[in-house]
């Protein structure tokens, strides 16, 4: 059986500050790749000293909401001027996260931008395949199947839906795990997140260990998440 890679500095939504906003990171090659950068986020890898352990810093954004990029001009600010390093930043839409940074007041000078096309291959061993997903009208939003060598894995975002070609290799063991945004409530599609509900309709039982909710609201019922067969990431305690 594989085992996962992602390690998680938050698991909650926007409004559940109990869990830190939803956010990991994995190492490959010796390099740190993290997933979203939202409130919460800096300060926590500062208190890690991960930044100062790998000479190499990537961020591969999902979206442009608050809870998933507040503190990436922190990021990349601290590592350019305290620890000589420019972070490499990931998102289909580079423009997007361009103009955003300038609003913050970070200059195009101190990090790399990559704009991630359909599919984009590192080193020759990892692979980032970026996948639109189905969140909200006003800003676009990026789940990533991700391959490291040890494992295949699908990272969501946020999404309302599980894209049919991501749901179809999963059924068939062609991606390991997923990490799929999940919701304590039902709204039949009419919500910005997919609920447990819906989750359940579209996982089978024999294939829900190898799903993980992330992203939970302050009512998402953990008990029942984990009686239905679901896991629910360890965060790491800092």
């Amino acid at each position: 059986m594989k085992t996962p890679v992602l390690n998680f500095l938050g698991i909650g939504s926007a409004f559940n500050p109990y869990f830190n906003n939803t956010s990991a990171y994995f190492e490959f090659d010796s390099e740190l790749f993290l997933i979203d950068c939202g409130e919460g986020v800096f300060p926590n890898l500062y208190k890690l000293k991960l930044l100062e352990r790998y000479k190499t810093i990537n961020v591969l954004i999902t979206h442009t909401h608050s809870d998933h990029v507040a503190t990436l001009g922190h990021l990349l600010l601290y590592c350019f001027y305290e620890l000589n390093k420019k972070v490499r930043v990931f998102f289909p839409e580079d423009s997007l996260i361009s103009s955003l940074l300038s609003s913050m007041g970070v200059a195009k000078d101190i990090y790399e931008l990559v704009k991630l096309n359909d599919i984009f291959i590192y080193k020759e061993k990892l692979t980032i395949i970026s996948i639109e997903q189905a969140h909200v009208h006003e800003i676009p939003c990026f789940g990533y199947i991700i391959e490291t060598g040890e494992c295949r894995f699908f990272y969501s975002g946020d999404s309302k839906t599980i894209n049919q070609l991501i749901l179809d290799k999963f059924l068939k063991g062609e991606i390991d795990f997923l990490y799929q945004d999940t919701c304590s409530e039902n709204f039949n599609g009419n919500h910005p997140h997919l609920s447990l509900a819906e989750l359940s309709q579209l996982i089978p039982p024999e294939k829900r260990s190898y799903v993980f909710c992330i992203h939970l609201d302050i009512k998402f019922n953990f008990n029942l998440a984990s009686s239905l067969g679901f896991r629910i990431p360890e965060q790491i305690q800092i």
